[in-house]
């Protein structure tokens, strides 16, 4: 009888060393996960949300790494229905989705694209802490035909920060890793940045908008979402699913003397803005055009947006796109500091500050531009000149479109 109840205590021992060792490697320590992290089940007495029935037999690969790369921060539905989930499961909690573009301390921000949910949830209450044990738990357990990660894999979860470390699915070998510099920093001033009153999930654009299977029933193929082109260092917002992989170019920067304005402006180019964005994005474009500076996108701002776009040969929609990104960042380019008075020359470029040229144009203004431009001055606006003036605005971040405007002029240092 001692020998049994000597066997069935230790039993129960190793049954609670073995929970306790599961629950540290899910949350505890800032060392990566083990393998068997995907295998563990929810803290007892916990509830986990619930997974839908009904699900096929095909299941999602584990997301690809997609970063954000355009600003459209409205809720998308598939982020939408998992925060809701979340809430829906544990009533006292909250969760929040969208954040103004250009205030994350990060560059960019899956918030910003609205395929971000912060869960409210605290490892520094037992009753927060266990609920987030549980939701991990369920997201990495394996289902009845042994895929692993079965929910995280169904609902696009993408990437997980919580309680000083990040989880991604694009190195879902790597285990739980250390996030920043969390693990030197347990003060509570720190828990917000290093997620311990929060978890943040970041989600496939085919999660984002509740295209995988556990909500369609239906596996789904991965989406690369919106494309941002070279000369900008954002996209415009999501509009339709793209199957192939975007180009990768490098970061666009401002020229070298540019002014703290056109240095903003390129770190934001081609976010997309209209009446009601706000944050420091809008600020300076409100600088750039001329309207009063308040990072609120109003009327104001759109009157003085399309009175600017006229000016530069736009069209006055009162939208901040990709072709009035290009003239913003050309208008603002600051010319380099002029030569002592007794050495100034009057520059030859001047006289056409307002002139404009286009293919077919004749005369004294394409010599003189011809001739800043490196090219044989003939006088004549052909097939020679378009060229090295597109080739110009490219590397000067203007409309490429063959006319030569006040922008054009400027940048030429009229």
């Amino acid at each position: 009888m001692r020998l049994h109840l000597r066997a069935s205590v230790l039993r129960r021992t190793r049954s609670r060393l073995f929970a306790a060792t599961v629950a540290a490697v899910l949350v505890g320590s800032a060392a990566p996960t083990t393998a068997f992290a995907a295998e563990s089940t929810p803290p007892v007495g916990t509830v986990s949300p619930a997974t839908p029935t009904g699900l096929p037999a095909g299941i999602e690969t584990l997301a690809k790494y997609i970063p954000a790369n355009s600003c459209d921060p409205t809720t998308k539905p598939g982020a939408q229905r998992f925060g809701d989930l979340l809430k829906a499961t544990y009533p006292t909690t909250t969760y929040g989705i969208s954040r103004t573009c250009g205030t994350d301390p990060l560059p960019t921000s899956e918030h910003y694209d609205g395929r971000a949910v912060d869960w409210m949830t605290s490892v520094r209450d037992a009753s927060g802490k266990a609920r987030a044990d549980a939701v991990i738990a369920w997201l990495f357990a394996s289902d009845g035909a042994d895929n692993t990660y079965a929910n995280a894999r169904r609902l696009g979860i993408m990437y997980m920060i919580w309680n000083n470390r990040i989880w991604g699915s694009y190195r879902a070998a790597d285990g739980w890793r250390p996030y920043s510099t969390c693990a030197s920093h347990p003060e509570s001033a720190w828990d917000t940045t290093c997620h311990r009153d929060h978890i943040h999930f970041s989600f496939s654009w085919e999660g984002a908008m509740g295209r995988t299977s556990f909500w369609a029933k239906t596996p789904a193929a991965v989406d690369y979402g919106p494309c941002r082109a070279a000369d900008l260092n954002w996209a415009a917002p999501y509009a339709a699913a793209r199957a192939s992989a975007c180009p990768s170019y490098p970061a666009v920067s401002a020229p070298a003397g540019a002014s703290a304005l056109l240095k903003t402006l390129t770190t934001y180019s081609g976010m997309y803005l209209s009446p009601g964005s706000k944050g420091p994005v809008v600020s300076a474009v409100q600088q750039a055009v001329g309207a009063p500076v308040d990072g609120v996108f109003g009327a104001g701002t759109e009157a003085a947006l399309a009175t600017w776009q006229t000016k530069h040969g736009l069209r006055a929609n009162g939208l901040v796109d990709e072709g009035t990104w290009r003239a913003l960042l050309g208008s603002n380019v600051v010319p380099p500091a002029p030569a002592p008075e007794s050495n100034v020359t009057a520059n030859p470029l001047t006289p056409y500050l307002n002139t404009v040229l286009h293919t077919g144009s004749r005369g004294a203004a394409v010599r003189a531009l011809q001739r800043r431009l490196g090219i044989t001055a003939d006088g004549s606006f052909g097939s020679q000149t378009k060229t090295a003036d597109n080739h110009f605005k490219r590397s000067h971040h203007l409309p490429v479109d063959g006319v030569v405007r006040r922008a054009m002029w400027r940048a030429l240092d009229a």
